[in-house]
């Protein structure tokens, strides 16, 4: 999924893409006023605030971003989509006071921008702009309207992610605050308990008020406090441990000029899904996938491997940790070739991860 994106810039080396789905929102967003009648003026302005509000959005994001990176730690990227941001940090740190910090300072970006945009407003128009009745009358479809609204959002923003369930950052400092005293896999255990039961109940509230985007966020808020509590227990079985503890020594590599036919009446009779390829000088130039075989071989029996492989090809010393082993598996290769003093001496798939993990469960 996040492939799918495009990048728009890079800021203190992080890169910042947009999620092709995002356009979905701008067309939603101006479809839907002009359905209701907006002149081409008011649909503009909603864009802009659409925009600002994901400006504010991606501003958010690097609040944990840069934080985290005052701790050690990297940000792959941060990527926009239609339903907000996400800064994919390489890890969280162990210690839950520095998980904390990297947490609240999201909402906090969003509390500066509130407050900036109070003392905006209350320079431009003075204090009787703030009146219950003022707010009450305001227009949002035009600029007047425009900063007000930009505010408040970025207030509720602050509410909504403060909710104490994943992926949320509510739910980050919570657990932060009950790894403290339970250690992280416990406290990650009952802050998804926690985010679950009140999931369960935005899911009623929104059937029963036909609020049905609540019941949808409710929905997609209680399948991530799952997923994280799987990626802690994850994290907490491959602690410490390296590559050496379960790459594999036998395997076997396709030589560039051999054929799909050849390469697709070796692997019927393998249970691996990946291999390395060799090039003609004896040097491992890339990875070759069975379902590429098998795909290749019904359109075409004689084509080369060196026609169908991937050439991008990974090594990591065989002290490396999985967690990095695993990162990489995620996002950049299939096969990743393990050295030894400048020697190969084996490949590491998710395959030999998951074998690990089944033997220590």
């Amino acid at each position: 999924m996040f492939e799918q994106a495009w990048q728009v810039g890079t800021f203190a080396k992080i890169p910042v893409k947009i999620h092709w789905t995002f356009i979905l929102i701008l067309v939603y967003v101006a479809s839907n006023a002009f359905s209701q009648g907006a002149g081409y003026e008011a649909i503009f302005i909603e864009i802009c605030f659409v925009l600002a509000m994901f400006f504010c959005v991606v501003l958010h994001e690097f609040g944990h971003a840069l934080t985290a990176q005052r701790y050690g730690i990297r940000t792959e990227d941060i990527i926009l989509l239609p339903i907000g941001g996400v800064a994919r940090l390489r890890n969280m740190p162990e210690k839950p006071i520095q998980e904390l910090i990297i947490a609240v300072m999201g909402p906090m970006v969003n509390i500066i921008i509130a407050i900036v945009v109070f003392i905006s407003l209350l320079s431009l128009y003075g204090t009787p702009f703030f009146s219950m009745e003022n707010f009450q009358n305001l227009d949002f479809s035009n600029w007047r309207g425009f900063l007000p609204l930009l505010m408040i959002s970025n207030i509720m923003l602050v509410v909504f992610n403060m909710i104490p369930a994943f992926p949320m950052d509510g739910g980050r400092v919570l657990r932060a605050l009950l790894a403290m005293g339970f250690g992280r896999l416990k406290a990650t255990r009952i802050a998804s308990i926690v985010g679950q039961i009140i999931c369960v109940i935005l899911i009623i509230v929104g059937l029963y008020y036909e609020a049905y985007t609540l019941a949808i966020i409710g929905v997609f808020i209680f399948l991530n406090a799952t997923q994280e509590y799987k990626s802690v227990a994850l994290d907490s079985v491959l602690k410490n441990k390296t590559i050496q503890d379960c790459y594999r020594k036998d395997f076997h590599s396709f030589t560039d000029y051999t054929t799909v036919k050849d390469a697709y009446d070796f692997i019927m009779h393998q249970t691996n899904r990946h291999f390395m390829v060799i090039n003609l000088y004896g040097q491992y130039c890339g990875t070759v996938s069975a379902k590429a075989i098998k795909e290749t071989y019904k359109l075409n029996p004689e084509t080369r491997i060196s026609e169908i492989y991937q050439p991008k090809i990974l090594s990591l010393n065989s002290s490396t940790s999985i967690a990095h082993a695993l990162y990489a598996l995620r996002g950049q290769t299939n096969l990743i070739l393990v050295t030894e003093a400048d020697s190969v001496v084996g490949v590491l798939d998710q395959e030999s991860i998951q074998q690990l993990i089944d033997m220590e469960n």
